[in-house]
C-alpha cells in the first residue's frame, strides 16, 4: 500500500471515529467531561428553596463541592411543596426555587416576574388515595367527598384531570387546601376522605392506612416536570450567578448518572429516606437537566385546564417563551434545549 493510500485510510478512519463520537455526543446530550476552570472571583451567597428528591441536583452539588468550586455559598431551605417555595421566591425571600411546572403556569397568570431556568427531572409521583371506611372503592365514589390537595400545585391539576376521566368534575367534591404534611395527618385521622398527594407522603400513607385505603395513579401517562425557577429581576442583575449555578447542576447530573448508588446515599443522608423508598422511586424519575419542547406543550395544556375551570379570570394562554430564561443552560450545553424559538 502506498503512502497516499495509507494517508487516505487513516483520514477516513479518523473521520468515522470523530463522526461516531459526535453522534454519540448528540444522542447523550454531550455531557461536558472537562472540569471547569477553578473559579477565582468573589464568593456569593445564594438561597435555594428545595423539595426532597426533586432537588437532588442541589443536594449533590452541595455535597460534592460543585457550588463552592464556582464561588457559590448555597443555603438550602426545605419546603413541603412547590407553591410556598415559589411564593417565597416571588417575595424575594429566596433566590431560586424548585417546583412543578403547574406551579409556574398558575403563578405566571398573575406575576410576570417568574422565570424558568431549566428542567431538573420528569417524574411519576402523584397518587389519589381514598379511605375505604368512607365508602370509597372506585373513583366514582369520590363524589361528595372531602378531598385534600395543595391548591395552586400540580396536584390540583391532576385531581381535576382524574375526576374528569371518571365522569366527575371539581364541583362534585369538597376541596380542602392543605400542605402535604397536613394532608397526611388529616387523612390518617379521618378529617378528610381522600387526597391527591405525591411521594414520599403517598408512601407514608400506604404504611399507616394499610388495608383501609385504595390507591390510583393520579398522573396516568403524564409526567410532572420539576423546574428550577428564578425571577426576571434577580437574573437580570446576576446573570453570572445563574450561569455558575446551572453549571454546578450540570456537573451534579453527570455525577448522578455515573454514580447512582452514591447519589442515592446523598439523597438518603440529606432527607432521612430509607433505602427501600429511594430504590423504589428511582425508576420513576428521569434526572436530566434540559429545556424540552414537551415542557412547553405540557404548560399550555395546564393553562387550558386553569382557564376552563375558572381558576383565574384570564381567558388567554400566556406565551411561555417570554418566561423561560435560556441563557444559563445555553451557556453550559445548547444541545439540551429543544424548545422551538
Amino acid at each position: 500500500m502506498g503512502r497516499f493510500q495509507i494517508f487516505t485510510v487513516l483520514a477516513i478512519s479518523a473521520f468515522i471515529i470523530f463522526g461516531a463520537s459526535y453522534l454519540y455526543c448528540e444522542s447523550e446530550f454531550c455531557l461536558n467531561i472537562d472540569a471547569p476552570a477553578k473559579y477565582s472571583g468573589p464568593v456569593e451567597k445564594i438561597t435555594i428553596a428545595n423539595i426532597g428528591e426533586f432537588s437532588i441536583f442541589n443536594l449533590i452539588a452541595e455535597d460534592r463541592g460543585y457550588f463552592s468550586d464556582r464561588g457559590l455559598d448555597a443555603e438550602m431551605l426545605d419546603y413541603s411543596s412547590g407553591p410556598p417555595a415559589v411564593a417565597d421566591l416571588l417575595a424575594g425571600k429566596v433566590d431560586f426555587a424548585v417546583a412543578a411546572d403547574f406551579v409556574g403556569v398558575r403563578n405566571i397568570f398573575s406575576n410576570k416576574n417568574l422565570r424558568i431556568l431549566a428542567q431538573l427531572n420528569k417524574h411519576y409521583t402523584f397518587e389519589v388515595i381514598g379511605r375505604m371506611d368512607r365508602g370509597i372503592a372506585a373513583p366514582a365514589d369520590l363524589r361528595g367527598k372531602k378531598i385534600g390537595v395543595t391548591r395552586k400545585g400540580v396536584g390540583e391539576f391532576f385531581l381535576g384531570r382524574f375526576l374528569s376521566f371518571n365522569g366527575l368534575n371539581l364541583e362534585d367534591v369538597s376541596i380542602f387546601d392543605l400542605q402535604a404534611p397536613d394532608i397526611v395527618s388529616q387523612l390518617n385521622s379521618g378529617k378528610i376522605d381522600a387526597a391527591v398527594i405525591f411521594n414520599p407522603h403517598a408512601y407514608e400513607l400506604k404504611k399507616t392506612l394499610r388495608g383501609n385505603a385504595v390507591f390510583w395513579s393520579a398522573q396516568d401517562d403524564q409526567r410532572v416536570y420539576a423546574l428550577l425557577y428564578g425571577t426576571e429581576e434577580f437574573l437580570r442583575a446576576h446573570p453570572d450567578i445563574a450561569a455558575r449555578y446551572v453549571s454546578a447542576l450540570f456537573e451534579a447530573e453527570k455525577f448522578l448518572k455515573e454514580n447512582a448508588n452514591q447519589a442515592k446515599s446523598i439523597l438518603s443522608e440529606y432527607t432521612g429516606y430509607d433505602t427501600e423508598y429511594v430504590d423504589g422511586i428511582w425508576p420513576n424519575f428521569d434526572f436530566t437537566l434540559s429545556l424540552d419542547q414537551s415542557l412547553f406543550l405540557s404548560m399550555e395544556d395546564q393553562a387550558r385546564f386553569i382557564i376552563d375551570n375558572s381558576l383565574v379570570s384570564d381567558k388567554d394562554i400566556p406565551n411561555y417563551l417570554n418566561f423561560i430564561y435560556f441563557d444559563a443552560l445555553e451557556g453550559v450545553s445548547p444541545a439540551r434545549i429543544s424548545i422551538i424559538r
